[in-house]
């Protein structure tokens, strides 16, 4: 092969070699933009069925709750990351008992009441916790809140509203509403869509706006 043919040789695979290269930077490309974004579950599970204390130490490596307030009705907690002057809310957590404690649950309902935490409870008892997605949202970080998770007054912070439900079995009952508030370095309003999927609240209006109504006034005290 002559010297101008041979160079035109190589010329034309490097022009090959260049599109080829340049199809599997696209294929590599699209096939991962493609893939939705699954969080990371534990012990198999996927990450949507996470109890939010196992989020909370998978995510900053630590674990703890403090309840701030608990009565026969409502229950205030502070799910935490880190320890001392490290200690930060994660969630800032309101929660409504049911009305009526069925016997099938009560051992579970006095450990809760004596501050346990609840998903972390039903689960070492065998039951399966689910939930039902009321709404995302945000509210702004009042002193209370802020104080607990480092951050300024007036920081937006994810919403989230659902309804808790326990199963065993055949035996299905609906333990609590639970309003949760997170830290912005957790979780997000876009985050939460990307976990869960959509929320609804269709026939669960008036809940929704009891729980936000009761939510708001515990961060502001």
């Amino acid at each position: 092969m002559h010297e101008a043919g041979f160079g035109r040789f190589l010329a034309g695979r490097r022009e090959v070699l260049r599109l080829t290269l340049a199809l599997f930077t696209l294929t590599l490309t699209t096939g991962v933009a493609a893939q939705p974004k699954v969080e990371p579950g534990v012990e198999g599970r996927p990450g949507s069925a996470l109890l939010n204390s196992e989020r909370i130490e998978q995510r900053f490596g630590s674990y703890g709750i403090e309840v701030l307030e608990s009565g026969a009705e409502y229950r205030v907690s502070n799910l935490y990351s880190g320890t001392g002057a490290q200690r930060i809310c994660r969630t800032f957590a309101v929660v409504r008992y049911p009305p009526r404690v069925d016997p099938a649950f009560a051992a579970e309902h006095a450990a809760i009441l004596a501050g346990g935490s609840i998903g972390a409870v039903f689960a070492r008892a065998g039951w399966r916790v689910e939930k039902r997605h009321l709404s995302f949202g945000t509210l702004a970080a009042t002193g209370r809140v802020a104080s607990l998770m480092h951050i300024a007054v007036d920081t937006p912070l994810a919403v989230h509203v659902y309804v808790l439900e326990i199963v065993k079995g055949q035996r299905r009952f609906q333990y609590a509403a639970i309003v949760e508030i997170h830290h912005p370095d957790y979780l997000r309003v876009a985050d939460l869509r990307t976990i869960y999927g959509p929320p609804n609240s269709s026939g669960e209006e008036a809940l929704l706006g009891t729980m936000l109504t009761v939510a708001k006034s515990k961060m502001a005290e």
